[in-house]
């Protein structure tokens, strides 16, 4: 429904603007009565010394956090906070200046460079499930980067951050755990060090930058660097402090031309691995479902379902990349979400009782006639021949043509037989049979079962 964008929820049922595929699924009294009472858990079950502000969620979301703590990390990882969109009553909501969503929940997320979510962390103020020894040494910043890294192994993976969560001891305790980390940070955690000021800079001209280092203590060494571009930059790491220098391009306002700056290794290396998060979050809210409720829950709910959507779809483009699949076969994120749908809709699922009489004629075009065994094999009268056009539904996913349920036979009331649509028939014999399910004309006959040879997977 949300890859489609209607106004109104009520149109996908209306005549005019009719989705089969939603319509046929569910009616809208039904839709509406679950989405009023969705619930992950039973309300009555929850302790009175509860503490846990999103108990209601927590078992969606902890299914959510096993599966994706279970996939291959990538080698360039970033944390950075995640909004989800809110602005209804609830004592945990944020404010973010500066975020596209300003008001909403706050989630720390663990993300790759493609976009991929590894672990994620529900803020919640006080209550927010981080180690308490940790908070009090890191602050709420450093503890959730530890507890978000806990899963990520020795010297594999670089760590980005920014300057929220930065300190002096938390690049030294991920030092320890192997972890190669940079971030940009604020000069009062790292006791304000000798730095250029920013008018020294500014007179220097774009490009400058200027960079110190920390002593040697048991193997760490951290590295500082400011580099000044339209704004000052100051940014740590504990594996590279500049590195190579590149030459790049940027517009000058006031002479209107572009001018050759440098530009130090480390601002590269940042620039290139720190968006996970964010393009995740524009995967989410290119098609985020939208729901008209007040209730946090059903808001947290069906952001759950679009992040592990938007996940899934980072993975097919990778799996796809893997198989050497051509791009013009690679689906784009709609059509992944709209074949997801149809599959989960139709996989599985019995086929619907055919209705007696007469199917009715006065909400379609008078130049369609159907048969009564299926809405979808039909024929059409062209307007230009005054001719019937026999018509099949396209062959359905593999998820849907191999699940053995409800693909029954039925006898189409054409007056010429079909040909059948099964790849493998050698000569497209003619039939009446179809699919009830799968909406195509299969032949079978004596010598040949092409039906059953459509629904085997071998």
């Amino acid at each position: 429904m949300r890859s489609l964008k209607f106004p109104r929820v009520r149109m996908y049922w209306e005549e005019a603007f009719r989705i089969n595929i939603v319509a046929n699924t569910m009616t809208r009294d039904r839709f509406f009565q679950l989405r009023s009472n969705l619930h992950i858990i039973d309300n009555n079950s929850i302790s009175i010394n509860n503490k846990d502000k999103f108990i209601k969620v927590r078992p969606l979301y902890d299914l959510i956090k096993k599966k994706c703590n279970s996939l291959v990390m990538e080698r360039n990882l970033s944390v950075d906070e995640q909004m989800v969109p809110f602005k209804g009553t609830l004592s945990v909501k944020q404010y973010m200046k500066g975020k596209p969503c300003p008001w909403g929940i706050k989630i720390y997320v663990l993300a790759g460079q493609s976009g991929t979510v590894y672990d994620f962390l529900l803020y919640q103020g006080a209550s927010t499930k981080i180690n308490s020894d940790l908070q009090k040494q890191f602050g709420i910043g450093g503890a959730t980067v530890l507890q978000l890294t806990r899963g990520v192994k020795k010297n594999s993976h670089f760590l980005y951050f920014d300057n929220f969560f930065s300190s002096f001891q938390l690049f030294e305790r991920i030092y320890k755990k192997g972890i190669y980390a940079a971030g940009t940070i604020r000069t009062n955690r790292f006791a304000n060090p000798p730095l250029l000021a920013d008018k020294i800079m500014s007179k220097m001209g774009r490009g400058t930058s200027y960079e110190i280092k920390s002593k040697k203590i048991n193997n760490f060494s951290l590295g500082i660097l400011k580099w000044y571009d339209n704004k000052p930059v100051n940014i740590a790491s504990n594996f590279i402090t500049s590195g190579e220098v590149e030459i790049i391009k940027r517009w000058d306002k006031k002479n209107k031309l572009y001018v050759e700056i440098e530009r130090p290794e480390i601002i590269t290396l940042y620039n290139k691995s720190m968006g996970g998060v964010d393009k995740i979050d524009q995967l989410i809210s290119t098609y985020r479902t939208f729901i008209k409720s007040k209730k946090w829950t059903l808001r947290l709910i069906v952001h759950a379902f679009d992040l592990v959507v938007a996940n899934c779809w980072i993975q097919y483009l990778k799996d796809a990349k893997y198989l050497n699949i051509q791009k013009n076969k690679i689906l784009d994120l709609l059509h992944f979400r709209l074949q997801l749908a149809n599959e989960i809709i139709n996989c599985r699922k019995l086929t619907t009782p055919k209705r007696k009489g007469r199917p009715s004629n006065t909400s379609t075009d008078r130049n369609s006639r159907c048969s009564s065994n299926s809405e979808d094999v039909c024929t059409q009268i062209s307007p230009q021949t005054n001719k019937k056009i026999k018509t099949d539904s396209p062959i359905p996913h593999d998820v849907v043509r191999y699940d053995t349920i409800g693909h029954l036979p039925g006898v189409d009331n054409l007056k010429n037989p079909t040909k059948c649509k099964h790849p493998k028939c050698s000569r497209k014999h003619r039939t009446h049979i179809f699919c009830e399910k799968c909406k195509v004309h299969l032949c079978l006959a004596s010598g040949r079962n092409c039906f059953a040879d459509f629904h085997i997977k071998k």
